[in-house]
C-alpha cells in the first residue's frame, strides 16, 4: 500500500508537470510558402507586421470561403513564442507565392479580410497593423488592419 501511494504521487506529479509543458520556439526572419497548386502565372504576397510585438496569424481564404492557417508574422527573429498556442511557425516576413488575380487572406481567423492583387512576377507588400489590447489564457483582444500596396518589383522595407 505504501509503495502504491508513492507511485501514485509520482505519477500524479509527472502528469501535472507534463500538462504544464509548453513548446517554446523562436521566430525566424523569413518564411516562404507556395499556395499556387502548380497554377501559372504566379506572383507573391509579402506579409510583415509594422510592430514586431505580437503573434499575428495569417490565413488564406479559398474560393468557397474556407480559411487555412498559413503562418504568423509579428515577432522579430529570435523572439520566443508558445507554439502550442499559435499552432504555426512565426516569422518576421511571410512570402506567399499565389496564382495571379485577387487573393483573399485574413488577419487572425476572425479579423479583417485582405484582398491582395497578385501580378505575374511581382511582389505585393502587405503591412499588418496589429495592436494587442488584452491577452488572457484563452482569448486575445486586438485591433488590426492591413495596408496593401500595389504589386511591384521589390518588397517593402
Amino acid at each position: 500500500m505504501k509503495s502504491f501511494s508513492i507511485f501514485g504521487l509520482g505519477a500524479l506529479s509527472l502528469l501535472i508537470a507534463t500538462g504544464c509543458a509548453h513548446d517554446i520556439r523562436h521566430a525566424t526572419a523569413h518564411r516562404s510558402m507556395d499556395i499556387s497548386g502548380g497554377q501559372t502565372p504566379t506572383g507573391t504576397v509579402d506579409f510583415y507586421a509594422v510592430s514586431n510585438k505580437a503573434v499575428v496569424p495569417i490565413y488564406r481564404v479559398d474560393k468557397d470561403g474556407n480559411s487555412e492557417l498559413l503562418s504568423a508574422v509579428g515577432l522579430a527573429p529570435g523572439d520566443s513564442y508558445d507554439y502550442d498556442r499559435s499552432q504555426t511557425v512565426v516569422t518576421k516576413r511571410l512570402t506567399v507565392t499565389a496564382p495571379t488575380g485577387t487573393q483573399q487572406f485574413l488577419i487572425d481567423q476572425e479579423g479583417p479580410g485582405i484582398k491582395a492583387p497578385v501580378a505575374e512576377g511581382k511582389i505585393t507588400p502587405v503591412a499588418i497593423h496589429y495592436t494587442l489590447l488584452e491577452k488572457g489564457l484563452t482569448f486575445v483582444i486586438y485591433t488590426a488592419d492591413a495596408d496593401v500596396q500595389p504589386p511591384g518589383d521589390q518588397p517593402a522595407k
